[in-house]
């Protein structure tokens, strides 16, 4: 059984490739695509009585609506295995997304651990002004750097004479 119990329709797609089927082809066929897919694409030993129930069709009308979705490519049937090559299709795109998803995962796991990891070895703000003893961030934003700088050597003094 396949770990995905979805699968993408394309509306445009579904109605231009089910356009003149009956509605026991149809209903046959979307049956028969759930059982594919819930099966990763391959019905081995297919049992064409079962799947007639399973589409609640008495047994010859579904091997009539069988046959002609066969014969329009749609299924195939080699000796007891039926496939189709849409599902095939789309089984194999799905695997490519989910491994293109679980790489980037992987990578965007690696960056928040690489972050985490920085902001760990960093001092805090307040840590990092009591080690630097820097009263930096009491000057109001925005003087000309003449007043930095007297500040500064005001700082400066006021640390020599403690």
């Amino acid at each position: 059984m396949s770990k995905k119990r979805w699968f993408r329709l394309y509306i445009e797609r579904w109605r231009d490739g089910t356009f003149g089927l009956t509605p026991n082809e149809i209903a046959a066929y979307i049956t028969l695509l759930c059982e594919l897919y819930d099966h990763d694409g391959i019905l081995i030993r297919a049992d064409l009585d079962l799947l007639a129930r399973r589409c609640g069709m008495r047994p010859t009308s579904f091997r009539k609506a069988f046959e002609t979705l066969t014969r329009r490519g749609k299924l195939t049937l080699d000796g007891d295995v039926i496939t189709s090559k849409a599902v095939s299709e789309e089984i194999e795109s799905r695997e490519r997304l989910d491994g293109k998803s679980a790489e980037n995962r992987q990578k965007l796991a690696e960056k928040r651990n690489t972050i985490n990891e920085i902001k760990q070895r960093l001092p805090t703000d307040t840590e990092s002004r009591i080690q630097n003893k820097d009263s930096s961030f009491l000057q109001p934003a925005g003087h000309s750097p003449a007043i930095q700088n007297f500040i500064k050597r005001r700082e400066i003094a006021r640390r020599r004479s403690v």
